[in-house]
């Protein structure tokens, strides 16, 4: 009796204790899906503030603070390099100086050996497209988790500021400065894919905010809008129309600041022969110094948007090659997104590097020193054409009701235009293909308005076909793949360069680019686009 009473009671404790661990297992269960679930909620009510001013603001004023820098460092910097590079450099097979002005034939040193001048521009900028393609890989692969979003935007923005710095120091002329130079150009090309990918993809987000593909639980049915579909399609790409175009403006806004400052500077600083491009140089650091204030005042304003959560047990390091593996599994899901994603590729690849090799150009026929001045304001009206396009499309598209593929065909056409039109000029019997400072202008107009406007339109065309939880690895996507054929593109250019001494040459691939991706984005369904987005990424 007493051994079956003891028995009893054992299995009666088991039975006790097997409830009470199924319950604790239920109570786990039940706080881990209770923390699932705050944690949607933060970050749908997150989602929901970007819709105010405040938000959009910010965001706008952390896009300013990028342009300051972004400006000068891309169009000072290379022209200090050329103006450097020239001035140590020899006309090939004798020991001359190189000319200043007009077809320009000079060699200067690289490695072991010579190469042309402008040669060394096209494969530093090689080497910098090349480096920042590593750390976006990285960084894009761990944006969307967590609260990595903001933080890695404000950090790469603090420290893209901070590398414009020290060019004021770097004045000399000798082969030590030019390799300072170089560098720090570099660097900054290196940690501008960052801050790239972080802007661009708050664009999706921002569009959520206005009810494309919003959660049924952001709103109760009493306040949820009766809006249909196609309502609801069309609200959120005017949503994000105005959210790239504003972005893009706030950054050429910063830019024109800087620019504006790079010509008081010129202007007052001395004479050319004493200041030469010295005065490029102290603009690069003011301009650090804006993009240092403005990004502190645009990380005030802008909410952070919690991300995914990140798998338990994954490690940080492991994180990015795991996330691109799932994305580049998914793309028989979302093929119009990665078909339109290969096109804007191609199409940006062609016109940066295109729009390099004309600013070298327009320095060689307006004067490497002589043209300083002018060249000041080329780059200033520049960003005001810039300005006007991308304005423009964003006023005029609600207005007219003309597909979104079709701007695009209009915006490619007059890019195409303007890059053959530089490809006629390569017989030395042709006196026209920017051969004269008019045809420069001219082409700054056509080519820059339409430039800024067609990226407008592809942020806003591809951030429609984009998953829930995979903005930063598809926009990390499109400027990874264009960084893995943007370095290409400058060292075949410059493989050209060196054997022709001819600018013009370096423009055939660009225009083969652009070409290709016009039959891309013909091939593009956006509808369906936007219909396989609404399936959230795993």
């Amino acid at each position: 009796m007493t051994p079956h009473a003891n028995n009893s009671d054992g299995e009666s404790a088991n039975s006790d204790s097997k409830i009470a661990n199924e319950d604790g297992k239920q109570g786990v269960v039940g706080a881990e899906e209770l923390r699932d679930a705050n944690i949607d909620d933060r970050k749908t009510a997150a989602i929901a503030s970007l819709d105010s001013n405040r938000s959009l603001i910010g965001w706008l004023v952390l896009c300013y603070s990028t342009g300051p820098t972004s400006s000068v460092a891309f169009t000072y910097v290379t022209a200090s390099i050329q103006s450097v590079a020239n001035l140590l450099g020899h006309v090939p097979g004798s020991t001359k100086p190189c000319a200043r002005r007009g077809a320009i034939k000079c060699v200067v040193k690289f490695g072991a050996g010579e190469i042309d001048y402008l040669s060394y521009i096209l494969y530093v900028r090689a080497i910098g497209r090349a480096l920042e393609g590593i750390l976006t890989i990285f960084v894009s692969g761990i944006a969307d988790y967590s609260y990595y979003r903001k933080n890695l935007m404000m950090g790469s923005i603090f420290l893209f500021g901070a590398m414009a710095l020290p060019f004021a120091g770097l004045d000399g002329k000798t082969y030590s400065y030019l390799t300072g130079l170089t560098t720090l150009y570099i660097a900054l090309t290196t940690i501008q894919g960052v801050y790239n990918v972080m802007e661009s993809s708050y664009i999706p987000i921002f569009m959520r905010s206005v009810g494309w593909h919003r959660s049924r639980r952001m709103e109760s049915p009493s306040e949820a809008p009766v809006l249909t579909e196609g309502e609801i399609s069309k609200k959120s790409l005017v949503k994000g129309a105005r959210v790239s175009v504003l972005g893009l403006v706030a950054s050429n806004v910063g830019a024109l600041t800087a620019l504006l400052i790079g010509i008081i500077i010129t202007y007052t600083r001395g004479s050319y022969v004493k200041a030469g491009y010295h005065n490029f140089l102290l603009a690069i650091t003011v301009a650090g110094c804006l993009t240092i204030v403005f990004a502190s005042l645009g990380a005030w304003l802008l909410p952070n948007v919690p991300g995914k959560k990140r798998p338990s047990g994954t490690n940080l390091a492991v994180l990015p090659f795991q996330t691109w593996v799932r994305l580049l599994r998914s793309a028989p899901r979302y093929p119009e997104a990665f078909k339109l994603c290969i096109g804007w590729i191609l199409w940006n690849t062609g016109w940066s590097n295109t729009l390099s090799v004309i600013n070298l150009l327009f320095r060689e026929i307006s004067g490497l020193t002589s043209g300083d001045k002018i060249y000041t304001v080329y780059q200033f009206t520049n960003v005001i054409c810039a300005c006007v396009g991308s304005l423009s499309w964003m006023f005029l598209f609600p207005k007219f009701n003309l597909p979104i593929k079709r701007w695009a065909y209009i915006f490619l056409g007059v890019n195409i235009a303007c890059v053959f039109w530089g490809t006629i000029g390569i017989s030395e019997n042709v006196t026209i293909g920017y051969k004269h400072n008019a045809e420069f202008w001219v082409e700054q107009v056509l080519f820059m308005s339409t430039s800024s406007a067609l990226r407008s339109l592809n942020r806003t065309m591809y951030a429609s076909m984009l998953p829930r939880g995979g903005e930063a690895q598809f926009f990390g996507l499109e400027l990874t793949l264009d960084l893995a054929v943007g370095w290409i593109n400058p060292l075949v250019q410059g493989v050209i360069q060196n054997r022709t001494h001819n600018l013009r040459y370096p423009m055939l691939p660009n225009l083969f680019l652009m070409l290709i991706a016009l039959g891309l984005y013909i091939s593009v369904d956006v509808e369906k686009g936007r219909k396989e987005a609404e399936v959230e990424m795993e």
